[in-house]
């Protein structure tokens, strides 16, 4: 009864909010891919806007409605904010039960890039995401347009399924095609489809652009399960910022997003041409997904294709290392220092941080001001996309090399490597640390960092 009426104190409590709130629903949509119709989810404003937009400085202030049928949580992807306000279910807060709403107001310290998605069993894999961006002042002399691409990998057959089948060792060998583990580890689940804006490549999302115009591209990858090479074929871009925090400029025209991370490569549209294809194909994969850059409206859009001739090759720390960090942490000796194993077991399909599964798990406990170095060790065979929620962290070492990195919230670490992170303790609060790939998340890599002397609300 106390369990009940907490829930429910909760729930009216965090629905009431002064001011106008944004008000973003959790819905079912149909989209196509590959001919046959398909059911997923967005997140969407009464006027059809997919996601927020909001300015830095500003209060975010969403009232959240769930209207599905089945419980969720949504999480807010990279931002610094109150513990209370950070959407994982069972840690941060309840959930949102059907027909319920849940009340986010805390005020935005960042501008970037940034993304929602579901903190809640499988339903990131449904498509239970959105973009999230917050802009600032000098975002317009930047570029002269947006385009906002958020990735996805697809498959027809449930997420339970999937799970259930990559952990089934006497099923390994008559598995579907859908779920068969990569034998070279570079992925968990031969998807049916990879996506851009809920579109294959052979239905793309053609965008009107001008010629001669700067044209920032916010590519996100929501996917639950595979890193992606960038492509942008033709043209040359210039990277000015990752995971929403700027970094030095660099130019290129292939880059690799890990899972959960996001990049921002400003183009400039050449006068000649007219269509400028964006492509994502998934590591160690012949699938691809992609968009299409229009600065013509007289011709036809090229053909694009949801499988090529060739398999990408591995990612390697080659882009994470020419990555620096545009305002980088004031340097501080560090306070606390801890390593972090990623292991696990490939044929059982269990993850571990420091040995251990989720929820056995024992927290990393810091104090509020500490500069904290956390060092992720990876002695598996597959990549590990680590995201630490509430806190921006600076990459300041990659295999013994040290190096003034990128500020990040979200950190791929390759095979039988080693990437050291350093971060302030300045957010106090009890937060998710996890492999953001979901099925590992699942298989129990997940712990918490806590602040000493922290008591959660109840």
């Amino acid at each position: 009864m106390e369990k009940l009426f907490r829930i429910l104190f909760s729930c009216l409590l965090l629905v009431y909010s002064t001011g106008q709130a944004v008000e973003l629903s959790i819905q079912k949509k149909s989209i196509l891919v590959n001919g046959k119709e398909a059911s997923v989810y967005t997140l969407e404003q009464p006027d059809g806007t997919w996601g927020v937009r909001a300015k830095k400085g500003e209060d975010f202030n969403v009232l959240l409605k769930n209207s599905i049928n089945i419980p969720t949580s949504i999480h807010w992807h990279g931002l610094i904010l109150p513990n209370s306000q950070d959407g994982v279910a069972f840690i941060t807060q309840y959930p949102i039960y059907p027909g319920l709403s849940y009340a986010y107001r805390f005020p935005l310290k960042q501008s970037g890039t940034f993304w929602m998605h579901s903190h809640y069993g499988f339903q990131e894999q449904n498509l239970l995401s959105a973009p999230l961006i917050i802009y600032d002042p000098e975002d317009a002399s930047l570029s002269d347009q947006e385009v906002i691409l958020l990735l996805a990998d697809f498959s027809f057959q449930s997420p339970e399924v999937i799970y259930q089948n990559l952990r089934c060792k006497k099923n390994k060998g008559s598995m579907d095609h859908q779920q068969m583990m990569s034998s070279s580890d570079l992925f968990d689940v031969n998807y049916d489809a990879f996506l851009i804006n809920y579109r294959t490549a052979e239905n793309p999302e053609v965008v009107k652009v001008e010629s001669g115009k700067r044209v920032r591209l916010r590519v996100i990858n929501g996917s639950s399960a595979t890193n992606f090479f960038i492509s942008l074929g033709d043209l040359k871009g210039k990277v000015i910022a990752v995971d929403g925090n700027r970094i030095k400029p660099f130019e290129g025209s292939l880059f690799e997003l890990a899972t959960a991370q996001r990049i921002d490569i400003v183009v400039e549209i050449p006068r000649n041409g007219n269509f400028f294809p964006i492509l994502a194909q998934g590591e160690g994969t012949d699938k691809q997904a992609g968009a299409i850059l229009a600065s013509s409206e007289s011709a036809q859009p090229p053909k694009l294709q949801g499988k090529v001739d060739k398999k990408t090759g591995a990612f390697t720390n080659l882009m994470e290392k020419k990555l620096q960090a545009l305002y980088p942490l004031k340097r501080r000796p560090v306070e606390k220092r801890v390593e972090i194993i990623l292991g696990g077991n490939m044929s059982e399909y269990v993850w571990t941080l420091n040995g251990q599964s989720w929820p056995e798990v024992t927290p990393i406990v810091v104090e509020n001001g500490q500069r904290v170095e956390m060092i992720f060790k990876n002695v598996t065979s597959m990549s590990h996309p680590m995201h630490l929620h509430g806190h921006v962290f600076q990459v300041t070492e990659i295999d013994g090399v040290a190096l003034d990195g990128a500020m990040r919230d979200t950190i791929l670490v390759p095979p039988n490597s080693t990437i050291a992170v350093q971060f302030d303790a300045d957010n106090p609060g009890v937060w998710p640390l996890h492999c953001h790939i979901l099925y590992h998340l699942e298989g129990g890599m997940f712990t918490v960092l806590r602040y000493k002397d922290y008591i959660q609300p109840l």
